[in-house]
């Protein structure tokens, strides 16, 4: 066998390998939604956008807003641009984010158990 034929032949038994470790692969999914369980709501997400952008509050903006954005922003922007942020967080010592939600999170501060 030359040495071109057994170089293809490498190549291509690398790139099989390869194509069927991710195939074979699962991806990684958490059990609930990141904070469903904790704030119980359908997700982070309805917490950002409930308290931070609309000022709504994330138990009566329900998930998924449909028109309610909108309305409340109305062109004056967020309720609060950028959201609390460190000053928050950091001052009432929980863990910055999504990440306080989370028990596996390395980030410093409080994490809900």
């Amino acid at each position: 066998m030359s040495k071109f034929i057994y170089a293809r032949w490498l190549i291509t038994i690398l790139v099989l390998a390869v194509c069927l470790s991710w195939l074979g692969s699962s991806p990684v999914l958490a059990a609930t939604p990141t904070c469903s369980d904790v704030l119980e709501i359908a997700n982070h997400g309805q917490h950002i956008v409930g308290d931070y952008v609309t000022g709504i509050g994330h138990d009566e903006l329900g998930w998924s807003p449909a028109g309610q954005v909108g309305e409340a922003i109305a062109g004056e922007g967020a309720a609060i641009p950028g959201g609390p942020g460190p000053g928050f967080h950091f001052p009432n010592d929980f863990a910055p984010g999504a990440s306080f939600c989370n028990s596996q999170s390395q980030a410093p501060g409080f994490h809900v158990p």
